[in-house]
């Protein structure tokens, strides 16, 4: 036997206390790696990497017992990570080892699923208050950042400048902030409506949800307001239809009191659906029907696997019809279409099936659900992924390792809740 599996047993008073350090070390990286999903991708990965995952190895190391377990995606996830070797593999036969190294370098540094195995496996096993704590640190977090970014709005609206030259978005650039804060949103109305809350804590929550509904409409992103639109819908059907009558009172009180621009932008997707836009101000997007066209092309020319990952900027020049004014596209702006060409129909079908892998957890969860705050996590989830596909239409929003690590983190919350039982209730 190893001399450090007994240890423990040898000095347990001593061993006690370390391991009640490990775990007072831990707990602030859960904090903060939640707040950082709200304004900074970078302080969400040190706080879970340094905080949390660091004192799990050590522990793990100390105990030589494995904290690992199966969970429901490990089948996708590994699906997933073989369509992006496959397609790196066959990039060096479309552009050569430029091709297939910068594929093979976005694929090892892909560490979105990591966070969720580190949730996984070491959110404590009881989690009591650390639920809810964990979930107003994202709230206050967001919120915070939201309120910047109506200040962004304020200070370009006042000085008369182009608002779609600087497009506001807090801390997070304005695309990756759009689809962020509809996964937030949704998730506070799952909490506000399903997560158990006292009239005070619905309170302060429904401000909260106030400042980062101002915050996603001063964004202008277009494609978060829908993809909210259908996760709002999602939320309604499945948990309190309450919310379908509420919602024509929001988009009435929205019209009444936003500023023109905000009004100007949402009439653009009208504009846009009817051909008569004239510019991306005014929404047609002429723009990414011409994106759309190009990387179609792309994808009938390697059909199978794909180009590799990263790799669409390289040939986009190459494809595109000599009037377009785009050049040297880096993505679709369409997850479907962006999935095809660098992974081929290959990968598009692992994408489809990851994400009905991940709905499928999050309707067991909810079924399943033993607490207010367990069946929140999962509305949520259900909600949200039907709203990530939605704004998926438009945007690559499955390239924003900000937007793909809240996914991971809550369907890990729905794996953790379904082993280990109900948090305490909310105060």
């Amino acid at each position: 036997m190893n001399a450090a599996s007994v240890l423990p047993t040898v000095f347990p008073r001593a061993w006690g206390r370390v391991f009640k350090l490990l775990d007072a070390w831990s707990w602030p990286g859960w904090f903060f790696f939640a707040a950082g999903l709200g304004f900074s991708i970078s302080f969400c990965n040190y706080a879970i990497f340094v905080f949390v995952l660091l004192p799990l190895i050590i522990r793990t190391d100390l105990l030589r017992r494995s904290p690992l377990y199966r969970t429901p995606l490990d089948g996708p996830f590994l699906a997933l990570y073989a369509s992006m070797v496959l397609s790196s593999a066959t990039a060096y036969l479309v552009g050569g080892a430029a091709f297939g190294n910068r594929s093979f370098l976005w694929t090892v540094t892909y560490s979105a699923p990591l966070v969720y195995y580190t949730v996984c496996y070491a959110l404590p096993g009881k989690p009591q208050r650390l639920w809810y704590i964990m979930a107003w640190a994202l709230f206050v977090a967001a919120a915070g950042n939201s309120a910047y970014a109506v200040v962004q709005f304020g200070r370009v609206w006042a000085a008369g400048k182009d608002l779609m030259s600087v497009r506001p978005g807090g801390r997070m650039f304005y695309m990756t902030y759009g689809g962020v804060m509809m996964v937030v949103i949704t998730f506070a109305i799952a909490v506000l409506f399903r997560g158990g809350l006292k009239l005070r804590g619905k309170v302060a929550l429904g401000a909260l949800l106030a400042v980062m509904l101002a915050g996603l409409a001063v964004s202008l992103v277009r494609s978060a307001w829908v993809g909210l639109a259908a996760a709002v819908f999602v939320v309604a059907v499945v948990a309190d239809r309450r919310l379908l009558w509420a919602f024509p009172a929001v988009v009435v009180l929205a019209a009444i009191i936003a500023p023109r621009p905000i009004i100007k932008r949402a009439e653009s997707i009208f504009h846009a659906a009817t051909a008569r836009a004239t510019g991306e101000s005014e929404g047609p997007p002429e723009f990414r029907v011409d994106i759309w066209r190009t990387s179609l092309r792309i994808a009938r020319a390697y059909p199978l696997t794909g180009v590799g990952l990263h790799n669409t900027v390289e040939l986009y020049d190459k494809y595109k019809d000599a009037g377009s004014l785009e050049t040297r596209v880096p993505h679709a702006h369409n997850n479907f279409i962006q999935m095809v060409v660098e992974r081929g129909v290959v990968g598009l079908g692992v994408f489809i099936y990851f994400f009905y892998a991940l709905l499928r957890l999050f309707i067991r969860g909810y079924r399943g659900a033993r607490s207010p705050a367990a069946r929140a996590v999962a509305l949520a989830g259900i909600g949200a992924t039907v709203g990530f596909l939605v704004e998926g239409f438009f945007e690559y929003t499955f390239g924003d390792y900000e937007i793909t690590v809240i996914f991971y983190t809550m369907a890990a919350l729905v794996v953790v809740a379904g082993r280990t039982g109900a948090p305490a209730p909310a105060e």
